[in-house]
């Protein structure tokens, strides 16, 4: 998969086009569909991406589900011809919907893109489904729009998904993502708590702007050199020790290797319980150690 800027050297090309914040299922489904319809009309096929995203510019701060180096590695596995990089500015959000269009014949040469049933673009918003189908008969590329998805009857839609992580729901946030949530970062030192304990934790360096999930305990995976550990992970501030720090700790299962500085992935499978107060550092321990043991015979 190539990732290009600036112009490319594609003589025709079918982009998926979206904010694509989160690459929920819906938003796969569209990618998948500009594939399918490249593979059928010897073209080749692209998803938009903006190095910034784009209702943070607009809106201000967000939440992110998915940064763009998680959103590369997943694109990957689709096997995308390219991936097209924008940065997205206040000047390049004042470009009219035929401003737009325009960009994407001159930059991207389309002749097909493939959007959901409610894409706008241009200033404020102003281009909708509807301008768009109109701009592809006058700039002679065709538009194929995916339908609403829903699941269990509620509609896939990252505001929803972020919701379902920040109230703990993982199991019900990995069928709208398709895949577990997840949080990756380097690890750093933290308090060693766990250490001194005895049962130490990777102390995740997250990126603050990710949707953290509801403070407690999870079942979940580590990912670390490419093997895939069991793990018990903790979501907020230890309170039996006092911390103020909301931290994101994975207790591997099984494992005592050093792996200060390495970069992690931590995907959360299941809430557990409720970070809790203890009254010793005993209780803690134990209750750890039955944490442990609730997981050691999941299927994760």
């Amino acid at each position: 998969m190539e990732i290009i800027r600036g112009r490319t050297h594609y003589d025709g090309t079918v982009a998926a086009l979206g904010n694509f914040d989160g690459l929920h299922v819906a938003h796969m489904t569209i990618i998948r569909n500009a594939i399918r319809y490249a593979a059928e009309h010897n073209l080749k096929s692209g998803v938009l991406l903006f190095d910034e995203n784009t209702k943070g510019i607009t809106q201000g701060s967000i939440e992110l589900i998915t940064p763009n180096e998680a959103k590369l590695e997943l694109l990957e596995r689709e096997r995308l011809d390219f991936v097209f990089m924008e940065k997205f500015d206040k000047e390049f959000m004042k470009k009219t919907p035929e401003e737009f269009i325009r960009y994407l014949v001159d930059n991207l040469k389309v002749k097909a893109v493939c959007v959901g049933y409610d894409y706008s673009f241009g200033y404020n918003a102003q281009g909708d489904v509807e301008l768009l189908r109109y701009f592809g008969r006058q700039y002679g590329f065709e538009v194929i729009v995916t339908d609403a998805i829903s699941i269990d009857g509620i509609l896939v839609a990252s505001t929803d998904i972020r919701q379902l992580i920040k109230s703990g729901d993982m199991e019900q946030a990995e069928k709208f993502l398709g895949r577990r949530y997840c949080i990756e970062g380097h690890v750093v030192k933290g308090l060693q708590n766990g250490t001194k304990m005895g049962i130490p934790t990777a102390n995740v360096d997250y990126d603050v702007n990710m949707a953290l999930p509801k403070e407690g305990v999870y079942a979940g995976i580590t990912y670390v050199d490419g093997k895939r550990l069991k793990s018990v992970i903790n979501v907020g501030r230890n309170l039996t020790f006092g911390a103020k720090k909301l931290t994101v700790e994975s207790h591997i299962l099984n494992f005592n290797e050093n792996i200060y500085d390495k970069y992690i992935r931590v995907s959360f499978a299941k809430r557990l319980r409720d970070v809790v107060r203890f009254n010793s550092i005993d209780e803690l321990i134990k209750q750890i150690k039955s944490d442990i043991i609730s997981i050691s015979d999941m299927d994760l």
